[in-house]
């Protein structure tokens, strides 16, 4: 997940992208959502809620290559840049294994001592490789993060040296292996557990091909590819629409989550790049752009913990969410999550 949207838009006129903030926040209340139905045990309208993973990536992808391509190839080197990446993400990672580290003394598991190394290895973004249970130890969406440092380093590595014109073949590379992954695991729940001989690629698709081909949409849009702008409310409508309608595809489970990726997702946020919401507007989609940073990373961890106080009623889920929401206001109200300028250090002039 990324906090920048900035860019440059010259054809509709603002600085930057700010709808892609309240597509942010949209997508990461739908995932509140779909894990709450999950904790709860009551699924419902956010049943496939884990799909708009896969919409932080194409958004990621894009970003990058709108605000942040230039500055690559400027001259940072793919370490550098990802250590840049890092220290943006860990406020994130901090934040999340604060709240589950929080839950970890209340109920006393596991043991102090494991409980500090299992915090340091977390915050280090160093994942269990141990080939059974989670991703992460503690927190489990975190699993994203390390994901998207990954991604993030190829794209400095490799991705900026591949042309435009390339990156649709390389993205659809990356779809047919999607499809292998999602036909062989049954939905595109990929990536969250721990690595395993059987399992180890099967996040990589899941990442790289929206990642992908969200740079290859950046790059056509900052070469001034457009379309017509859709009615602002509908295009920002479209993720709950598309989430909601979804279970209700004549198809199976693994079919309709690779039409929603392959399809729904990359037209759902060009339409949203398209769309020109009034001004009136910007400033509410940036602060919940912001507010979904830390709202994705504590809220698994306060759903389950209040699941294990008071139960499973509707009463207490309503509660969960509720609380997940003011924690996330809190650390977003104690901790800066806005994006900072990549900065590049520029090489030296040859004589």
């Amino acid at each position: 997940m990324d906090g920048s949207t900035g860019g440059p838009a010259p054809a509709n006129g603002h600085a930057r992208l700010g709808q892609l903030d309240g597509l942010r926040g949209i997508a990461a209340l739908i995932i509140v959502m779909y894990h709450s139905e999950l904790v709860y045990r009551a699924p419902g309208t956010f049943a496939r809620g884990y799909l708009y993973v896969d919409l932080f990536f194409m958004l990621s992808g894009f970003v990058l290559a709108v605000s942040t391509e230039k500055k690559l190839n400027a001259g940072i080197g793919a370490l550098e840049f990802t250590w840049s990446r890092y220290k943006r993400l860990f406020p994130l990672v901090a934040v999340g294994l604060g709240v589950a580290g929080a839950r970890a003394v209340a109920i006393g598991q596991p043991d102090p001592q494991t409980l500090v190394l299992w915090l340091a290895l977390d915050l280090a973004m160093i994942p269990v490789l141990a080939g059974a249970g989670p991703f992460y130890r503690l927190n489990g969406p975190q699993w994203t993060l390390f994901w998207e440092l990954a991604v993030n380093f190829a794209h400095a590595l490799v991705l900026r040296r591949v042309s435009t014109k390339v990156l649709p073949i390389l993205a659809a590379g990356f779809c047919a292996l999607l499809i292998y992954a999602v036909s062989l695991h049954g939905s595109d729940t990929l990536g969250v557990d721990a690595f395993n001989l059987s399992n180890w690629w099967m996040g990589i698709p899941r990442v790289f091909f929206p990642y992908v081909l969200g740079v290859w949409m950046g790059r056509e849009y900052q070469a001034g590819r457009r379309a017509p702008a859709p009615p602002w409310l509908l295009a920002m409508a479209l993720p709950v629409i598309g989430i909601a309608l979804l279970p209700s595809l004549p198809v199976g489970r693994a079919f309709g989550d690779l039409i929603f990726v392959i399809l729904f997702l990359p037209v759902t946020m060009w339409c949203v790049v398209m769309c020109r919401p009034p001004a009136r507007a910007m400033s509410a989609m940036d602060w919940l752009g912001t507010f979904s940073l830390p709202l994705y990373c504590v809220h698994l961890t306060v759903l389950v913990w209040v699941s294990e106080l008071l139960g499973l009623e509707l009463w207490v889920r309503v509660l969960a969410i509720a609380l997940s929401l003011v924690v996330a206001y809190a650390a977003s109200r104690l901790i800066s999550f806005k994006a900072r300028p990549t900065q590049v250090k520029r090489k030296p002039q040859q004589a």
